[in-house]
């Protein structure tokens, strides 16, 4: 018996207009890890639909790759992946068609897209589909992430399990490294991701860490 083919996957983020020196940082981290593990790499500078505020172009980009390929990596332009050490994939039971970090706000609960994993299927062409649909959302505060949690079965105000639904059945919950915020910071973090702050504070955190991951490289060797 011939052994399995390997899944066809891609590591894909978007990155437009002042988010490109965002992106232009996190390139190489994420180049790394994908030549890693294994991922096609996908990083557009252009919103691919402008009838939305961008990050609603998460959507439409992840359901255009996930016709071509098995699973799909979404990491955020203003995240780092700085231990390529392990591939998120492998923390993802086999029958989970999605997978993302909750991160603690008090007494919340709030699953953050900023990274997610999401397998090709029935299922997530319905979730995406209905995402999408969700258009009293588009100018939400958290806009696709707002979607996200009330497919989940989510309140949004303030983000707590209510309903939990069949997709939230199916979703795995990372630990936080693989997406380690400044409000719920992991010990060892994996990916390092820097929301809430203005975009230059965001460009000035991410370069001083780039220059950190520098000097390690140069000291372990």
């Amino acid at each position: 018996m011939p052994p399995a083919e390997a899944p066809r996957r891609v590591l894909c983020s978007l990155g437009a207009g002042p988010q490109r020196r965002l992106l232009a940082l996190a390139r190489p981290t994420f180049r790394a890890y994908a030549d890693r593990h294994g991922y096609a790499l996908d990083l557009r500078t252009e919103v691919l639909d402008g009838s939305r505020p961008a990050p609603w172009s998460k959507v439409v980009l992840l359901r255009r790759l996930l016709a071509d390929h098995d699973e799909a990596l979404w990491i955020d332009a203003d995240a780092l992946v700085v231990d390529p050490s392990r591939d998120l994939a492998d923390e993802v039971p086999p029958d989970r068609f999605l997978a993302l970090v909750q991160h603690r706000y008090g007494e919340a609960l709030k699953p953050n897209t900023g990274v997610m994993l999401i397998r090709a299927g029935e299922t997530a062409d319905a979730f995406l589909d209905e995402l999408w649909n969700a258009t009293d959302l588009v100018e939400h505060r958290w806009w696709e992430n707002a979607a996200v949690l009330r497919l989940l079965g989510y309140g949004l105000d303030p983000p707590r399990l209510e309903h939990p639904t069949p997709f939230f059945e199916r979703t795995h919950f990372l630990g936080t490294e693989w997406n380690s915020i400044h409000d719920d910071p992991a010990d060892a973090p994996r990916i390092r991701h820097y929301p809430g702050w203005s975009l230059k504070t965001r460009f000035a955190l991410m370069a001083l860490e780039r220059g950190r991951m520098a000097v390690h490289r140069r000291t372990v060797r």
